[in-house]
């Protein structure tokens, strides 16, 4: 393992890119085919990325982050998933779970955990999705029972990002089924802490395999009052801030995965010549080659315009986010899928590395919310407008 560069100064863009390429090139990229093949948690890369003070770009220095922009998080985010798909989701988990515990925690709560997953020395998990409640929160069936100075969770999440080697989870939870979207309430599991919670084993997937995703369960489960990110009911709200910048990652993801395609196929054409102007029979593959460079590169200036958005908007850019999230993650299955059937008979070759973005890809248009559900949130908007 190569010693952490010097971190960069806080919000430097170029210096962030600079030193993520570096920490990409040594540790990242090399180890990305071991960590699919092999299914491997990638806890070196994610280990490197931290120390290098990379590990979470969006928090404040005055908690171990390093107070960067989303557009520079997002351009960070897509540069390891265009390198390793598995690692971009550990990654961007950390992110998740600081994220709520920086909007809604108190002092007390960000302070313990927050520096800890930017130095990598905390595994963050988000826990939110259900068997039976998915984009439907309302109906979520996890619930918190207050008892005295405790809750008690009882209920199962499943499809969780680094359940299984989660130090903390920001879990939600409603206190009372009957309130719908009003019950949901957001708390911290400290997992060394509590009885009761179990992890399922590692979900075989398609795509993404060495990132751990599993089914978590809450058997009476007993947490102090003291763990509740907020008050009651104010999960709902929470949730709702959180997702922005979680669409923007994987709208970042998809960018990564059609650019690590689109590389690995310039690579591919460049060391049997099929990229010289003296070969006119390869000009058809020349000119696809092209055109996914645009495409790349205009999906690319959208999500940056869609994150200096978020951070100059008082309000989330609902519809905004829906839109890049949708466009980006479409935009890294068809590109991934595109160079794969230029390589011809090697498309599908793992040493070559289309076929493993194609696969790391087509998750990212179901989860954060399915693309059929950002569809759903810019139609809405599309209805508001008319009556604005």
């Amino acid at each position: 393992m190569n010693p952490a560069p010097k971190p960069p100064p806080p919000a430097d863009h170029t210096a962030v890119i600079e030193l993520l390429d570096q920490v990409i090139a040594h540790t990242v990229a090399p180890a990305a085919v071991t960590v699919d093949r092999e299914g491997s948690f990638p806890s070196a890369s994610v280990q490197v990325l931290a120390q290098a003070g990379l590990g979470g770009l969006l928090m404040p220095p005055s908690l171990g982050g390093r107070g960067a922009s989303t557009a520079t998080y997002a351009e960070a985010l897509a540069r390891i998933a265009a390198a390793c798909g598995s690692t971009s989701t550990v990654y961007m988990t950390q992110m998740h779970c600081a994220h709520p515990i920086h909007l809604q925690g108190r002092p007390d709560q960000y302070e313990a955990w927050i520096p800890a997953i930017c130095r990598g020395t905390a595994i963050g998990a988000i826990a939110l999705t259900e068997p039976e409640a998915g984009s439907d929160v309302a109906t979520m069936r996890t619930t918190a029972r207050r008892d005295g100075d405790s809750y008690v969770i009882n209920g199962e999440k499943t499809f969780i990002s680094n359940g299984d080697v989660a130090d903390v989870i920001v879990l939600f939870a409603t206190v009372d089924p009957g309130l719908g979207k009003d019950g949901i309430t957001a708390f911290l599991i400290d997992t060394a802490h509590v009885a009761g919670l179990t992890a399922g084993k590692p979900m075989k997937k398609l795509g993404q395999k060495g990132a751990s995703t599993v089914t978590l369960g809450f058997q009476d489960c007993r947490i102090p009052v003291t763990a509740r990110l907020g008050a009651e009911g104010d999960g709902y709200p929470l949730l709702l801030r959180s997702v922005s910048k979680s669409r923007i990652s994987a709208a970042a993801q998809g960018i990564g995965f059609a650019q690590g395609a689109f590389d690995a196929t310039v690579r591919y054409c460049a060391e049997r010549d099929l990229l010289s102007s003296r070969t006119r029979e390869a000009q058809d593959l020349q000119f696809a080659l092209a055109r996914l460079r645009a495409e790349i590169a205009a999906g690319r200036s959208m999500l940056r315009e869609v994150c200096d958005l978020v951070d100059g908007s008082e309000e989330d850019p609902t519809a905004e986010v829906a839109m890049v999230k949708m466009h980006c993650t479409t935009l890294g299955v068809r590109v991934a899928s595109a160079c794969a059937e230029l390589l011809g008979e090697d498309g599908d070759r793992d040493d070559i590395g289309a076929e493993r973005r194609l696969r790391d890809a087509k998750i990212t248009e179901i989860y954060d919310g399915t693309n059929q559900v950002q569809s759903m949130l810019v139609a809405r908007d599309i209805r508001l407008s008319v009556t604005r």
